[in-house]
């Protein structure tokens, strides 16, 4: 039987190394670098020269195009052109737990099969598709002591008595950089920080990017886009979140969390909503600190506490992350049976997938629309609207 030919498809570093073990698991597995803006040009030097992880880099407007190119295409979250895929086979693979309404939403049916952590979101997705649980991609690197004692090394300083604090915001208006910065700076005066910026952050968020990189004149060391969050949880006592995914990352990695900021505060809707873990089940999570001022002492009770922050999760952890070794060889099986037909969407599923793609396409065809629209027809539509707003 002929080897399939099987591409992991994303745009950023958190997407390469996420996808990174299981391409190496799979004979001639490669990962496919949408090209988006400049953001090729902004991973770090050689992580695009990985000999054991072959990167192919397309542009993003001519992706359809290889709709046949590959048997296979495996994708964290929808890529350009996803809506016309025909002849090619296309699987879902979890990127994270956080923000369900796009985590468990439709655009989960356009693919044949989703690679699961575990049970819980299994669960979420077979609405939409079939779905199979392989574990996390990165907890075979992370349950090997000689890895994590690697990975610590490098991260390391000199061993001074102090607590390190691993600090990771998500994006956007969730984030808690803008209430928390003020606390975080003197955090790192008397502990060693470690502030991992999300990489949306990093690419699109200029002037909180410039923000963060503040705390360095106070001693923090500042992680990018392209620097491996699992390596920043070995060297790490503490790990402090808001509503970002990598709050789940810490709970496999069993380190005490702490989570910040008020979710009475939190913007609900299409990112967040009260069926999201890290919402609904947020004191279940970690050490709960809604307001700045409670910061130090919410990560002092965390650090002296730490077994026992670490065991209240424990039961929500079993659910979430199939735990034990052979992730990658679980997702290369996965792929070889979907190959052979062991998985089929249901009737249901085929119709959502139909509908999903004719909406996506509208929207895709739309945009085109506004693009190359002359400058004379929005100077028209802009008239227009001046008008209108006159007459109020």
């Amino acid at each position: 039987m002929r080897q399939s030919r099987i591409a992991f498809v994303g745009w950023n570093p958190f997407q390469l190394n996420h996808a990174a073990p299981f391409i190496r698991a799979i004979p001639g597995a490669v990962f496919l670098l949408e090209k988006r803006k400049d953001y090729v040009e902004r991973f770090q030097s050689g992580a695009l020269e990985d000999p054991t992880l072959p990167v192919l880099v397309h542009p993003a407007e001519e992706m359809e195009k290889l709709d046949g190119a590959f048997d296979m295409i495996v994708c964290q979250t929808p890529f350009t052109g996803v809506e016309r895929f025909a002849k090619t086979t296309l699987v879902s693979l979890q990127y994270g737990y956080a923000k369900e309404p796009h985590n468990y939403g439709p655009w989960r049916s356009l693919a044949d099969l989703a690679l699961t952590y575990g049970d819980y979101a299994c669960e979420k997705i077979s609405y939409f598709s079939p779905a199979v649980a392989v574990g996390h991609p990165r907890r075979d690197d992370w349950e090997n002591p000689l890895w994590r004692a690697a990975a610590r090394a490098r991260r390391a300083e000199a061993a001074d008595g102090r607590k390190t604090i691993l600090y990771a915001p998500t994006w956007g208006e969730l984030s808690s950089a803008p209430e928390f910065l003020p606390v975080m700076a003197r955090l790192a005066e008397d502990h060693r920080l470690i502030v991992k910026m999300h990489h949306n952050t990093d690419f699109t968020e200029e002037a909180r990017r410039l923000g963060l990189m503040e705390l360095q004149a106070r001693g923090a060391t500042l992680l990018g886009a392209s620097d491996d969050l699992f390596e920043a949880l070995a060297a790490a006592d503490v790990f402090v979140s808001d509503f970002s995914g990598a709050i789940f990352d810490a709970v496999l990695a069993r380190k005490p969390v702490v989570l910040v900021g008020d979710p009475a505060k939190a913007a609900l809707g299409r990112k967040l909503d009260a069926y999201s873990l890290e919402y609904a089940r947020r004191a279940e999570l970690g050490v709960v600190v809604a307001r700045p001022e409670d910061l130090e002492a919410g990560i002092r009770m965390a650090a002296e506490r730490s077994e026992e922050v670490v065991a209240q999760v424990s039961a929500l952890r079993a659910r979430l992350f199939l735990d034990r070794p052979g992730a990658g060889e679980r997702a290369a099986e996965a792929l070889r049976a979907l190959a052979e037909g062991a998985w089929r969407p249901s009737q249901q599923q085929l119709y959502m997938r139909r509908d999903i793609q004719e909406l996506l396409r509208a929207r895709t065809d739309l945009r085109a629309m506004k693009k190359a629209a002359s400058p004379s027809w929005r100077f028209w539509r802009s008239s227009r609207k001046s008008e209108a707003q006159a007459l109020r």
